[in-house]
């Protein structure tokens, strides 16, 4: 019987630790992860802290920096030439105009972008973050990014957890003729 328990024993422990393993997304420092709205594509790059996991998603581990890379951009809304943004942070519906949601951004004026619509940028991700405290109503308030799936939107949002994105959309609150035509998101987990 000893023997029979120990090989089942092996043979569970085994499985479990390959089970483990096949659900967890692959580490990597060079992997992207890759959203695209159709047109225009969003590449993320980050170390080890930040799982790329190359399936259309991040997975936070700790906060870290990444590196976005995008291409096909347009950055001309409304004929002006403003160029987008890139931010870390939830998409709520005053996404566009409300730069509070954010725990990191980037101005891209379109003036810096390569031919094919190309930039490069940094944001810093992390779990959780206090609010731009310049923004009314904004003020101090703490958004995290650890979503739970379990819940509604409301039941989180009433936790002051929030699904975060590494997102681009037309700069300074202009839209483009058609709208999503800079918008790119990458949800990040965590």
């Amino acid at each position: 019987m000893t023997r029979i328990a120990r090989t089942v024993g092996g043979t569970l422990a085994a499985g479990a630790a390959a089970l483990a393993l096949a659900v967890l997304p692959a580490v990597s420092a060079s992997a992207a992860t890759t959203g695209t709205n159709g047109t225009a594509t969003l590449s993320a790059t980050g170390p080890a802290t930040v799982v790329t996991d190359g399936n259309g998603a991040l997975n936070g581990v700790g906060t870290g920096t990444v590196t976005l890379t995008g291409t096909n951009f347009d950055g001309n809304a409304g004929g002006l030439g403003f160029g987008v943004y890139a931010v870390y942070g939830p998409k709520e519906s005053d996404y566009f105009t409300n730069s509070g949601w954010y725990g990191s951004a980037q101005w891209i004026p379109k003036s810096s972008f390569t031919t094919g619509g190309k930039f490069t940028t940094t944001l810093t991700v992390s779990k959780s973050y206090t609010a731009d405290p310049h923004h009314t109503g904004d003020a101090a308030a703490k958004v995290n990014c650890a979503y739970d799936t379990t819940k509604t939107k409301a039941a989180n949002a009433a936790l002051g957890k929030y699904k975060c994105y590494l997102q681009t959309f037309s700069a300074h609150g202009v839209q483009n003729s058609t709208p999503t035509r800079d918008e790119v998101t990458i949800p990040v987990n965590w």
